[in-house]
């Protein structure tokens, strides 16, 4: 999962508006259910003059486009009925704009690659043909039972798959073991609770292996889902938004007062340095090393892009350690981040068929091998870490592991689920400015919490009457 950057920062607060207002032209209360899918045309590519022309929206870059690019590229190589074209719309919540303002317009993509967050405001376009009804059509099933059974739960709502996951993700917890080392602590038994790692903050501190805090600490909302999941606490009510529309969240309870305190208390204590992950999001990463922290959470997204930092020779004085992301403890587990791909229903038939033509080429084994392995996302097929590239990446460095290792051994119930909130940014932003008050106003951790509650239902209540039951 990317964040979202400084540069779409101001555009977030209306993005819940656009979409509601789009929306707004619907039939209240209209959902695609198991029973009543709509019908992938695959018949429609046979009929049609070769190669289909198709346009896929995406928000990737650096590395991570650099490999789409070259996967794409092989597959227009590889035969002959369909041509795909690659936009990039700079990142996910562009993507999520400029679909939305399409919806009018008519300027739509094929395919359009949305951030894990996007999945109950896509639903709610109505303009998406789901990846069900391909997999039926298809008989891909078999194929399917291959996936990481969290990550197609994950994206599927009262059993319906809606798009198909590519680029998958979760967080882990990054540190620097020389650090570690110079501090008396063993760099092979990383912190994994909350407690330890204030633990490990002191000791960082006092020993003088790094300069500022033992914890750089990105205030990054995702992380509060995170570590509520790991506790096994839904999100928001109704099953987490899945067996209904999410009405209210749910996140002041015990698990988000220990996250909230901790915080909180790390802070106060000069043990962590907070940094706004939208105006500095990667200030924690370069604190490890330049040897301000000792110790992170990021997403298991950036470790080819840190991992080649690292070892480019200006920073001779970390060695990296990647390991789970340590939280509160209970019976749950880590949530799917990343992105997914949606077919447009607004495209022709013969667009849709080649779409599924193509999204089954991205996750197909191998694809998911290669694009892992250069770029540190998690294969999200299982038969896919069973080849050489996946296998020499994680001999040389076993970090990459962690991520899918997360994934397979971690609670499967309605927390780790993750929510499916309508004005899921809207949400977000209530438990960031809350964060940002603790730090900076120096509000108590309760009361922050409770306003973050209390601003991030008023939001989801509002998308709600926008847009219909």
């Amino acid at each position: 999962m990317r964040r979202p950057t400084a540069r779409t920062f101001a555009t977030l607060t209306l993005v819940a508006t656009l979409v509601a207002a789009a929306l707004s032209v619907l039939p209240a209360g209209a959902t695609t259910r198991a029973a009543a899918l709509p019908t992938c045309p695959l018949s429609a590519l046979q009929k049609a003059k070769k190669p289909v022309q198709i346009t896929m929206w995406h928000g990737l870059t650096q590395a991570n486009e650099t490999e789409l690019q070259n996967l794409t590229s092989q597959f227009n190589a590889s035969q002959s009925q369909v041509h795909v074209s690659l936009v990039n719309q700079t990142s996910y919540l562009e993507d999520l704009n400029k679909f939305v303002a399409g919806l009018s317009t008519g300027d739509l993509p094929d395919i359009v690659q949305i951030e894990d967050t996007g999945l109950q405001q896509m639903i709610d376009t109505h303009a998406i043909l789901p990846a069900s009804s391909c997999i039926k059509a298809d008989n891909y099933q078999s194929q399917l039972n291959d996936f990481i059974p969290r990550v197609v739960q994950y994206w599927s709502v009262k059993g319906v798959l809606y798009p198909m996951p590519f680029n998958v993700s979760n967080p882990v917890f990054l540190y620097n073991k020389k650090a570690f080392t110079k501090a008396g602590l063993d760099p092979n038994s990383p912190p994994q609770t909350l407690d330890q790692v204030m633990a490990d903050a002191q000791k960082l501190k006092a020993s003088g292996a790094v300069t500022k805090a033992g914890y750089g600490l990105k205030t990054d909302p995702w992380f509060l889902e995170q570590w509520l999941a790991k506790a096994g606490d839904p999100y928001v009510n109704n099953s987490n938004g899945r067996n209904a529309r999410a009405t209210k969240a749910l996140f002041n309870n015990s698990a988000g007062k220990q996250v909230f305190t901790w915080m909180s208390q790390m802070v106060k204590g000069g043990l962590a340095v907070p940094n706004n992950d939208l105006t500095n999001p990667f200030d924690n990463l370069l604190g490890i090393g330049n040897g301000n922290f000792g110790m992170s959470i990021d997403t298991s997204a950036t470790l080819g892009t840190i991992t080649g930092l690292l070892n480019s020779g200006q920073y001779p004085n970390v060695d990296l350690g990647v390991a789970p992301m340590p939280g509160p403890t209970g019976k749950g587990g880590v949530l799917v981040g990343g992105a997914a791909l949606y077919i447009s229903n607004k495209s022709a038939p013969e667009k849709q068929a080649a779409a599924w033509q193509y999204l089954k080429f991205l996750d197909s084994a191998q694809t998911q091998a290669d694009f892992g392995a250069a770029t540190g996302y998690v294969p999200l097929r299982r038969s896919s870490v069973t080849l050489p590239a996946i296998q020499q990446l994680w001999a040389k460095i076993p970090g990459y592991k962690v991520a899918y290792d997360q994934l397979i051994t971690g609670v499967s119930n309605t927390a780790t689920a993750g929510p499916v909130i309508g004005d899921y940014l809207g949400v977000r932003d209530a438990v960031r400015n809350a964060e940002e008050s603790m730090f900076t106003g120096g509000t108590d951790p309760n009361a922050a919490l409770a306003a973050a509650l209390k601003n991030a239902n008023a939001a989801i209540s509002a998308y709600n009457a926008r847009v219909g039951p």
